[in-house]
């Protein structure tokens, strides 16, 4: 008699193998049970049967391995995989151990009964529905394996062993689409995600943003369109950012980063916090955009985990504001900590402290020369400008 082994592959089917391979309820009454159903009638079919579990043991190690080198290689944090676009996170992942779900399913139905019985539908029945080792009644043994031969007794143990990495493999697919699902309901932590791998797309698409905005290039693409309808629906960037997690592909994320930036530089314009620290040096408050999104790349001096008063001193100094270091602290806090900065910024006393220690200074001194040149470096290195070098109402692309 053959037994229906479709299983589907989705978050159901996952878990329906996990119960069937977690239950270590009666182990050796079931598999005697199973064992007598008919399905093995020799010991060369014991001897036969226990090296096709070794060899799918193997697969399923194999393949256990392989889901943990996906797992470490950072596949859940990033935002767009090539994995996810025709299918969901169980799915893909299902796919992914397809030996051993199709060879665990054959070793359940080596543990059916051979025979039909009695008033049963002629339809197949659901081999995890009917072993003996899943959801299948039996029939417990009064002896248990002590009257078995020893082959049976290395089968009962190959089988338990199988088992046990069957449920480790399936237990890994879970956990991968529980944590899928988790940043799908929270959408502060796919907005990290999003950003960490945003910035990263930036970087390595310089050229090609500055070529865009030179050429004037019409952006518009299904997916920008799809955002705006979305946002026009009243809800939040967060939470489409949300709903967006694993379900694009590598190159539909580029070009939405690459248009939305492009199409970002054309419209942003000054805050007015910007407005009255630089007035209207819209280039001067680009260059400062741009060395404060990128201020960790130079390790700012300071104590563990700080950024230290002389260092935002000449900062300051070089950020060449129309107010005073006070306003310019406040902004410039807020402005490094959403742009991702990792370390802590003194207070304003420190900085007051040190710009007074730079008044005892000789004009031209070597630190703050060699300070404004770093600085000057790495807004050459990070700032994308124009064709018209600045008169533009976008001067550059700031990330």
């Amino acid at each position: 008699m053959a037994y229906d082994k479709h299983i589907d592959k989705s978050e159901e089917g996952l878990m329906e193998l996990n119960q069937i391979y977690n239950n270590k309820n009666d182990y050796v009454n079931r598999f005697i049970d199973g064992l007598e159903s008919g399905r093995i009638t020799s010991e060369e079919d014991v001897i036969e049967f226990t090296n096709y579990i070794r060899e799918s043991d193997g697969l399923t190690q194999l393949e256990y391995s392989r889901l943990v080198t996906l797992k470490e290689s950072g596949f859940l944090k990033k935002y767009a995989t090539n994995f996810n676009k025709r299918y969901s996170t169980a799915h893909m992942l299902m796919n992914r151990a397809k030996s051993s779900i199709s060879r665990g399913l054959k070793m359940l139905e080596m543990f059916c009964s051979s025979k039909r019985h009695r008033g049963h539908s002629s339809s197949k029945r659901k081999v995890t529905d009917s072993s003996k080792l899943g959801k299948g009644a039996y029939t417990p043994s009064y002896w248990g394996l002590e009257l078995y031969k020893e082959s049976v007794k290395v089968l009962f143990n190959e089988v338990v062993k199988y088992m046990q990495h069957l449920n480790n493999c399936i237990k890994l697919c879970i956990d991968m689409n529980n944590q899928v699902n988790y940043v799908r309901h929270h959408p502060e932590i796919a907005d990290e995600i999003f950003e960490m791998d945003r910035k990263e797309r930036l970087v390595n698409n310089r050229s090609v943003i500055k070529r865009y905005i030179d050429m004037n290039a019409d952006m518009e693409n299904e997916l920008i369109k799809k955002v705006e309808e979305w946002k026009s629906q009243q809800k939040s960037l967060a939470e489409l950012k949300a709903a967006l997690y694993h379900t694009l592909d590598e190159d539909e994320f580029n070009d939405w980063i690459i248009c939305d930036e492009v199409m970002a530089a054309r419209r942003d314009g000054l805050t007015n916090p910007e407005r009255a620290i630089w007035g209207d040096n819209k280039q001067q408050v680009m260059r400062c955009r741009v060395a404060y999104s990128h201020l960790d790349l130079l390790s700012p001096k300071g104590q563990k985990d700080h950024i230290g008063g002389m260092f935002l001193a000449r900062l300051y100094k070089w950020s060449k504001t129309k107010l005073g270091h006070e306003k310019w602290h406040t902004y410039f806090v807020e402005f490094y900590k959403q742009n991702g900065g990792s370390l802590i910024p003194v207070k304003p006393s420190a900085v007051k402290a040190a710009l007074g220690k730079m008044v005892y200074e000789s004009n031209g001194c070597t630190e703050e020369t060699d300070f404004n040149e770093m600085m000057d470096n790495l807004v050459k290195k990070y700032m994308i400008t124009t064709s018209d070098e600045g008169n533009s109402m976008k001067a550059v692309v700031n990330f």
